[in-house]
């Protein structure tokens, strides 16, 4: 995810005691120069999901170890070479492991699986762990309202104009975080027209970028953000609102009868919702005719920086295990393990359900994992949230997708992808 802003480091409003530099059980020393059996582990997480690594971590209670939360900085994790560097390093992009090759250890023997050959690309298979995967095809959705989940963009269009008949603004968005965004959009071009979105990763035809399907996508995304009462406090206040506010918006405030959100929107309404069993969630309708279009998904890599060490390699195996999520799958949520063999019933009956529809469908990474920045901060991103701005002034569904598309061709040349 790259990005301007990353989700991982804006889940504030779970926030806990801070845990930036947390250590346990080693000397000074072996802190300072990473002696012995320390371990320095680098994430891009914070919050209440550091602290359900934490957890994690704890719950091996043998060598001691340091979490360094480095959310945005988590690149030059991957590079750096100074003493106190980081042994393990969870990366949320694959192209963070391909371009850092050189830097990298290979994984120990017997922690890949046959099961995360769809999830690694071939080149960096033998460096780069699944941990964490993310269902982004995900809507959450308030069942007090008496919803029928839609099963097709134009229920879900029919869906919101019954709220907003009713008074009540269908949709909360977290567009200061520019990822939540082109996540709404991945699915929206993936579960419409997936043979373009694969034609678009795989670079297989030029300027797509303005092809029919994307305007279309784009079109799709201006009409349900431009309509009328759609935005919990209206396309202004969606601009500035961070991801965990947009959750809040459907689970504490009430104001919002669904928000577009990945499973990990699970600790936050577990943290905060009144009943957190008053929720659930459908699957990103799909806008064409395809009877089971692929998923968006994301995921967390575990890498090695190079040389590795003994400790380094033995803690990498534990968290490969089936069992290492568990304290984290258990007490937060929000978690899909990428280990199949990660006993099922330790999720919640939501979770549950999005892990098993992982295992059972197609998949693709969002276009932020599979092109970068053009993808995401250098530009998808910024043209979605300036489609949003549009909208707010009034621009139409039309003339907002044209302008978007364009603003993708000349990204394209700027970062010269």
């Amino acid at each position: 995810m790259r990005r301007a802003v990353h989700r991982r480091t804006l889940l504030r409003a779970a926030a806990l005691t801070p845990l930036a530099g947390l250590v346990t059980g080693c000397g000074e020393l072996g802190q300072a120069v990473g002696l012995g059996d320390f371990v320095r582990v680098a994430v891009t997480w914070s919050a209440a999901e550091l602290a359900a690594f934490a957890r994690v971590l704890d719950r091996r209670g043998t060598a001691g170890y340091e979490l360094i939360p480095l959310g945005d900085s988590i690149r030059a994790a991957l590079s750096s070479r100074t003493s106190g560097r980081a042994d393990i390093v969870a990366v949320p992009q694959v192209g963070h492991v391909t371009a850092n090759l050189g830097h990298l250890a290979p994984l120990p023997a017997g922690v890949w699986r046959a099961e995360y050959d769809r999830i690694v690309p071939a080149g960096a298979r033998r460096y780069a762990l699944p941990f964490k995967l993310a269902n982004t095809s995900v809507v959450w959705y308030r069942k007090d309202l008496g919803i029928t989940p839609p099963d097709t963009w134009d229920a879900w269009l029919a869906l919101n104009e019954d709220l907003i008949d009713d008074g009540i603004a269908p949709l909360a968005l977290g567009g200061a975080d520019g990822w939540a965004l082109a996540q709404f959009f991945d699915n929206v071009l993936l579960r419409t027209f997936p043979a373009t979105f694969d034609a678009l990763t795989g670079r297989h035809e030029a300027n797509l970028w303005t092809s029919r399907e994307v305007r279309t996508a784009f079109e799709m995304v201006a009409t349900m953000w431009g309509q009328a009462g759609a935005l919990a406090g209206g396309a202004g206040k969606a601009l500035v609102q961070q991801f965990p506010d947009a959750v809040l918006e459907l689970c504490r405030y009430g104001r919002a009868a669904m928000v577009p959100a990945p499973d990990f929107a699970e600790s936050v309404i577990r943290r905060f919702a009144p009943d957190p069993r008053a929720y659930d969630t459908f699957t990103f309708p799909a806008g064409g005719t395809e009877d089971s279009p692929p998923l968006a998904v994301s995921s967390d890599l575990l890498v090695l920086a190079g040389p590795a060490s003994g400790p380094a390699q033995d803690l990498l195996r534990y968290l490969a295990t089936p069992a290492a999520p568990v304290p984290w799958i258990r007490d937060t949520g929000g978690f899909i393990a990428a280990n199949p063999d990660t006993d099922l019933r330790y999720y919640s009956p939501t979770l549950r359900r999005l892990a098993k529809e992982l295992r059972d469908n197609d998949i693709r990474f969002g276009l932020g994992d599979q092109l970068g920045g053009l993808g995401g901060s250098e530009g998808l991103q910024p043209v979605l949230q300036n489609l949003l701005r549009g909208i707010a002034a009034g621009v139409a569904p039309r003339e907002a997708a044209r302008t978007a598309g364009q603003a993708m061709v000349d990204a394209e040349h700027r970062t010269g992808s």
